[in-house]
């Protein structure tokens, strides 16, 4: 997801789908919790391998309820995240936000896009066994959000005077943006995995402002160079604490889960 696309209804698709489906599998919300979170605006599913009975969010229930696993992948430039070259991978890379889910019979890839104001979900699969997702501290990931709050903050008031938007403003776009980004999980305890992806939702909303406003750093090619390159880090940053939050919550909503 990036600056100039349009947001999608939850934010972050893949990552709301997984969460709430872990807490069904745990018995922590209702079936329809996890069918809301497809696209409350409306979806539409692919499904280019034909296991499903059907191309709604309920077919996909019973599959969810036999999986034997439940993560989310989030690729970026440079960082595939253990997925293999293919057809899944390229959507993946595509929409930057991929839900596996693992069972016998192999690993479904259901992939989220924006089309005509709809998430339409297309389904690919992968027939051998994934590699292990790289892993993340989540307390190294945590201190590095803390860090990239205020860094962020800071960029974003030295771009302030070339952004076309009045102080008052900015701080409304960045509130409502900030709150449209947080990834929509079920209650749960873990107040880490709260405080990362509240920050991430927070410092990516600067990130995709300084983007779209097309902010410009110092007066240099130099100085506009290293803010570009700030900004692609604090994205990835992002992206990486947000996975790490979300597979976290998932891991510990199946925990018990057999």
């Amino acid at each position: 997801m990036t600056g100039t696309e349009p947001l999608l209804t939850p934010s972050w698709p893949a990552c709301a789908v997984g969460a709430w489906a872990a807490a069904w599998k745990a018995g922590l919300c209702s079936p329809d919790d996890v069918i809301d979170m497809f696209g409350r605006d409306g979806y539409v599913i692919d499904d280019s391998t034909g296991r499903l009975d059907g191309a709604t969010a309920t077919s996909l229930l019973p599959v969810i309820r036999a999986a034997n696993a439940l993560s989310v992948r989030l690729p970026g430039p440079g960082d595939p995240q253990g997925l293999p070259p293919g057809p899944a991978t390229t959507a993946a890379f595509e929409a930057g936000e991929v839900l596996l889910i693992d069972d016998p019979a192999g690993t479904l890839a259901l992939i989220p896009r924006e089309h005509d104001g709809l998430i339409r979900w297309t389904i690919h699969e992968y027939t051998g066994t994934l590699p292990t997702q790289p892993s993340d501290s989540a307390a190294e990931l945590e201190y590095e959000l803390r860090q990239a709050v205020s860094e962020a903050a800071g960029l974003l008031s030295a771009a302030g005077p070339r952004l076309r938007a009045t102080p008052a403003d900015l701080r409304t776009e960045l509130r409502d943006l900030t709150e449209r980004l947080r990834v929509d999980v079920p209650p749960h305890d873990d107040t880490r995995v709260s405080r990362m992806l509240d920050s991430a939702a927070q410092i990516e909303a600067i990130v995709t402002i300084a983007h779209s406003s097309g902010a410009a750093f110092g007066d240099t090619a130099g100085a506009h160079n290293s803010g570009d390159t700030e900004l692609r880090r604090l994205a990835t940053l992002t992206r990486r604490a947000r996975a790490t939050a979300v597979n976290q919550l998932i891991s510990r909503q199946l925990a018990d889960v057999r």
